[in-house]
Parts: structure tokens; sequence; C-alpha cells
């Protein structure tokens, strides 16, 4: 292990000298892992040729990713990045590598280089990444190299553009980023064209809002009218809930998605009543305790996908909420009562798994639970139970790679997933919720349910804490039929 010893020390012109050594140092180290992701690349594809007799660059790729992401602690995305990064830097652009290497160059340079080098006809590739090169002169930063080789790339290949347009429209997607204290990121990557033709429409409407007296600044104008026209509840009205502002106007999307408006009353005009219904009803999973929920404590709530919301939050959704789903827990041991030997994952324990685990249980994977399936650790077929103890989220590419045998699972303890890869290395992943945080709930019999939630008949424990399902007045209470409380 490299100390750097007397840095307090240093005066002004060793702290230059030093500084630029480190950097040299760090760009060497990346170098030497880009030789290194190669070679596991190598290594996996080698492997997995002997054992199952046939090669799948595809498949060889992904696992030694999900492997080096596992050891780097990275997202599986990131991972690829860098794996690709590494094969193009030890075959096709050696020269790169090696400016790389000897501290010429920084990772961000290099990286401009791999990307204007794309769909470059082979032949002449050796000489446009020597051109490259040469233009990445001293004193340049990355954003600076970066517009003056894609000019470059775009004057010697003008033919190669609308191919990668082409490519670069095709990862056009809408990305959800969690934030700090009840805010989220939304973003898109879109054409360049529509983004910006949408941001001055933004602007445009925000500077109209403004001008007729709204005090909120540009910047929160363009997020709540963004905000509104996505939630369908763009209009003139004002009447929403606006946590956090002192503005009537201005209404918290970040943290819930799709909070909507605050319930009508029986006085609301027949206008709202038909847009009420007209808006599409989407799902969003919170946790509350009881106590929280009719004002006894102040414990904070959970969002699902985000975390902890403020309880004014949590109590504000759940009384515009359609319906409630029930759990039950013992209240000693905190565990969910079983559900018995069946196949079929009950819609009530989807619900809580999909709490449970927030994102795909696989170590670094973040695609979240509800675009993800529902597993048996141990396969049904060889004797796994449909409970929550034998259940995980998993997307569909890390379920394809448990399935096959590429990675095996194990759940020893409710929640907790032990991972052993291809290279034989072992990995824990836990869950998004932690059991033992206070989500426990208490008795709390809705008004509108109908009918008693009873104790299971294949409870252990005498003392039992529940929460039965509530729905508003005027709609229909859930018909259970074959799955009654808690799933």
């Amino acid at each position: 292990m490299l100390v750097l010893q007397g840095a307090e020390a240093l005066t002004q012109d060793e702290s230059s000298v030093v500084l630029s050594r480190l950097d040299a140092l760090v760009r060497w180290a990346q170098a030497q892992q880009a030789k290194v992701l190669h070679r596991m690349e190598t290594l996996f594809r080698d492997d997995l040729l002997e054992d199952i007799g046939r090669e799948d660059p595809a498949l060889t790729f992904s696992l030694a990713a999900e492997e080096a992401a596992a050891i780097l602690y990275l997202p599986t995305n990131t991972a690829k990045m860098l794996m690709s990064e590494a094969g193009r830097l030890c075959t096709t652009h050696t020269a790169t590598l090696a400016r790389l290497e000897d501290g010429s160059l920084g990772y961000g340079h290099v990286q401009t280089v791999l990307d204007q080098s794309q769909n470059v006809p082979e032949p002449e590739l050796a000489a446009f990444e020597a051109s490259l090169l040469e233009a990445a002169g001293a004193g340049q930063t990355s954003s600076q190299f970066r517009v003056k080789a894609r000019r470059l790339r775009e004057g010697r290949y003008p033919e190669t553009v609308p191919v990668r347009h082409k490519s670069a429209f095709e990862r056009r997607r809408v990305c959800l980023v969690p934030d700090e204290d009840g805010m989220s990121w939304l973003s898109a990557l879109l054409p360049a064209a529509r983004a910006q033709l949408v941001y001055t429409q933004l602007t445009t409407a925000a500077r109209g809002e403004q001008g007729a007296g709204d005090p909120r600044g540009v910047d929160q104008l363009r997020a709540d009218i963004l905000a509104d026209l996505l939630d369908g509840d763009r209009d003139l009205d004002g009447d929403r809930d606006a946590e956090g502002s002192g503005h009537e106007g201005s209404g918290n999307h970040g943290a819930a998605g799709r909070e909507g408006r605050t319930r009508s009353d029986a006085g609301d005009d027949k206008a709202s009543e038909k847009k009420s219904r007209a808006r599409a009803r989407t799902e969003i999973l919170v946790l509350i305790t009881a106590e929280t929920l009719f004002g006894a404590d102040e414990q904070p709530a959970e969002l699902h996908g985000y975390g902890p919301i403020s309880p004014e939050t949590a109590r504000r959704l759940a009384r515009q909420a359609a319906h409630w789903t029930p759990v039950e827990r013992n209240p000693d041991t905190e565990e969910i009562l079983r559900v018995g030997r069946r196949r079929k994952v009950p819609a009530g324990l989807q619900r809580w798994l999909r709490a449970r685990d927030g994102t795909c249980r696989f170590p670094g994977c973040r695609t979240n639970a509800v675009i993800a399936e529902i597993d048996h650790t141990k396969p049904w077929s060889h004797g796994g139970s449909t409970d929550h103890d034998n259940l995980e989220h998993l997307c569909r590419r890390h379920h394809i790679f448990k399935s096959r045998g590429f990675w095996k699972a194990r759940q020893h303890s409710p929640g907790i997933i032990e991972w052993t890869s291809p290279g034989g290395r072992t990995y824990r992943t836990d869950p998004h919720l932690t059991l033992a945080t206070g989500l426990s709930t208490r008795l709390a019999t809705g008004p509108n349910t109908g009918r008693s939630a009873g104790p299971s008949p294949e409870a252990t424990e005498p003392a039992v804490s529940r929460m039965s399902g509530w729905v508003p007045a005027g709609e229909p209470p859930e018909d259970y039929g074959d799955d009654p409380p808690p799933f």
C-alpha cells in the first residue's frame, strides 16, 4: 500500500509537483486496470467455451462485467462500459493505451478518442487515432478536446454522421435518480433539437407566469410546469398541496412521482370530478405504521423506490389512496406470516416483496423492482416454498444468470441473499427495507372494509399486529376471494 507522508509540510511548489505526479500515477493505474479487465473478459470467454462447448460473446462479456462490477463495487452498466473500453484499448487502440500509461493522456481524453473512432473504416482507424492523439495537445481539458475531436471526425468522415445520430437516437431514455430531502432528478436523453424546443417552451411558459405575478423563480416554474403537464394536472385553479413551498400554486411532485390533487370534497364542481376520473391511475407504494398514519407518532414513512419521506407527505398520500395493502407480522420477530405451499405469489405478498427489495437483488443492480421478476431462491421444482424468505426480485438478465446456473443464490436469512459468482467469490445483498427499523404495523381497522381482519389460522403467536384494508367512500372494498389478509 502506498502512503503519502508529510503532506502537511509541502510548500506551494512541492504541492504542485506531487499533485502532477499523483495524476500520472492514477493514469498509469487506469491503464493497468484496463489490461486486467480485458484479461478477465478473455478468461471468462475461454472458461465458458470449455464448460458449455460454445462461444457466446455477449453472454461471456456480460458475465465478466458482472464479476468486475461486484469486485469494484460499481453499477453493472459502469463496469460494462469500462470493460468495453478496456477491450478496445487492448486491441484496436493500443497507441491510446500507451499514452494513458505514460501519463500524457487523461482518461477523459481516452474516452473521447474511443467515442470519435466509432464507425471509422477499419483500414483508416490507426491513422485517424494518430490524428486524434496529435490533436490532444497539452493544456486541453477533456471538454475542450471533445469539441476539437468531434469537429475533426465530422470533417474527415461526414458520411458517418447520420449513422452516429441514428445510433445515439436509439439510446434515448428517461432516468429517475433519487436526491436528498424528498426530491428526485427526472431527466431525459432526447434529440438535441427536440430537447431544446421543450426547454424553450418551459422557459417561455415560466416567464409568462412571472409576468402574471407569480413569485416563483424561473427554475422553480420550469420544474413545476413540467410536473403539472406530465401529471395531467395543469390547470388554473391552483388547488394543490405545496409541501415545503410558500406558494399555493406550486406542487411537490419530486418525492412521490404522482401525488395528484387532494381528493375533492362533495362540493367540488362536475368539471373537476370529470377530470379526476379521466386521469390514469398509477400505483405507488408507501409503508407507514398505523401509529404514524393516525398521528400517534411522527416516525418517517417509506416511499418505495425512494426512501424515507415525511409523516405529513405519507398521510396525504394515504388520504388519496384508492386502497391499502394489508400486512400482518409477528410483533416480536417482525416476521411476515407464511402463505403456504403454492406456486403463484399472492398479490399482497408481491406488493410487500416489492417494498422490501426495492430493486433487483443481484449485486450492484439498481433495476427497480416494479419492472423486475419475482424468483424462488430455491426453485419451486426443487421444493422451494412461495414464502417471503424464499423469494426475491431479479431483473430479466440476472434472472437468466441465476436460472442457467452461472450465478448461485442462497437466502440463509429472510431477505438477505448470498451470491456466488462464476469465479467462486461470494457477495451479500441486503433488502432495501430493513424490517427492524420501526415499520411494524399495529391494529388499524379501516372504516369501509366491511370485514374483520381475523388472525391467520397458521399464526403460532397469540399476539399478531396487522393493518387491514381501507378504501375511500363510494368505492367497493377489494374482493380478496381465496386470498384473504394478510396476503
